[in-house]
């Protein structure tokens, strides 16, 4: 359908030749293959993105296509429905290619001084080159699985035809060669199936109270001990909120990754954070909290990086499509700043959601005064009348 509503000026002022040049004007402009024709059929207007579809240079071209793609009794039926839906197959010249068009076809008797026919066209080319980037991204993947497992594959058959007359350095070397491309294989089936989720609107989450410093200390000592990171330095509050764990440590692991990537060695993180407090134009404050990241670079990494923000969106970009979507999942939002850091805004009470709350919000309510030391109520009551 058109993306845009127009409004032509009246006919009793204008006459119909100012009303059609003022609606060329506007249409020219849409980002959309539109046509004008009169009852018979003439071209009045087809603006410039029509012609492209159609590989028709000038408009006389564009109506000889129509002509000879859409026979009589199609427009005969618009008229008895008011508006029809068809498809043509277009040969590009010079091109051993066919491009295939569908129209929307309206009658209209409103629109001019008489009545006429809107075609609206929509290019299926734009679906074949999505179709493309699925194409190139998984023969993307695949390399990036294939090169690890022929990897470890070679390592294997090595130890065991060879096993009598191994050293043990190469037998450490060929154990270390394995492990390693191992671990590059489940990474990537880990991206994989992220990628496939998001796709599928999978990644919903299940909301539990946590406490953010103690559930993000024993992550990044668990990232040390992987080798993932050389090591951290965490300043955060005791604070209680109301988040996915699973996805929240998605978010942290795959930000770590991403840095790793950018930097070409294990980073060492520093990670903090702090209350941002939003204030609505009805009154009241939203409180979100702000975890941040940056890594703290050695002599060794490379001095032309680039900006962390252009290589997620150029060089990996399904890792900065998987960043958005876990904060997205978690009702958070996620920027990228000027001095590379990763900065993650979470709401500290955010509206129920029957869907990613728990199911017994008492057990909730008794986990919160626990965590937090607060007391435990059950039920608030307040009187309100008039004292007589």
């Amino acid at each position: 359908m058109l993306e845009q509503q127009t409004e032509v000026p009246p006919e009793s002022e204008t006459g119909d030749f100012t009303s059609v040049k003022a609606l060329k004007s506007i249409l020219q402009r849409i980002e959309q293959g539109i046509v004008l024709m009169d009852e018979r059929r003439n071209l009045l207007f087809a603006n410039k993105r029509a012609r492209r579809i159609l590989a028709a240079e000038t408009e006389d071209d564009v109506a000889k296509v129509l002509e000879r793609n859409c026979p009589d009794r199609i427009f005969e039926k618009i008229k008895e429905k008011q508006g029809t839906t068809t498809f043509i197959d277009i040969t590009l010249p010079d091109q051993d290619k066919r491009n295939l068009v569908g129209l929307e076809i309206y009658y209209i008797g409103t629109l001019l001084a008489a009545p006429c026919y809107l075609v609206l066209m929509h290019d299926f080319s734009k679906w074949r080159k999505l179709d493309e980037l699925h194409s190139r991204f998984a023969t993307y993947l695949s390399h990036r699985m294939r090169t690890p497992l022929t990897a470890v594959r070679n390592a294997v058959k090595i130890l065991n035809e060879e096993a009598e007359t191994l050293s043990q350095s190469k037998e450490e070397k060929l154990l270390d060669i394995g492990w390693r491309n191992t671990e590059k294989l489940i990474s990537s089936l880990d991206e994989l199936q992220k990628i496939f989720m998001i796709e599928s609107e999978e990644m919903n989450v299940c909301r539990t109270l946590i406490m953010v410093n103690r559930e993000m200390k024993p992550l990044f000592g668990e990232l040390v001990r992987e080798g993932r990171i050389r090591g951290f330095k965490l300043r955060m509050p005791e604070l209680a909120i109301l988040a996915g764990r699973g996805r929240l440590r998605d978010f942290i692991t795959t930000a770590v990754d991403a840095y790793w990537k950018w930097i070409g060695e294990a980073p060492f993180i520093e990670c903090n954070s702090s209350i941002r407090e939003d204030f609505r134009g009805f009154g009241g404050c939203g409180r979100k909290i702000k975890i941040s990241m940056r890594p703290r670079f050695s002599g060794r990494c490379e001095v032309e990086r680039g900006r962390l923000k252009d290589f997620l969106f150029y060089h990996e970009a399904h890792r900065g499509l998987i960043l958005n979507r876990i904060a997205t999942a978690l009702d958070g939002e996620i920027d990228i700043d000027s001095k590379d850091k990763i900065s993650l805004f979470l709401p500290i009470n955010p509206p129920f959601n029957r869907e990613k709350d728990l199911v017994y919000p008492i057990h909730m309510m008794m986990e919160r005064a626990e965590l937090t030391g607060g007391e435990f109520h059950i039920a608030a009551l307040k009187m309100v009348g008039v004292a007589n």
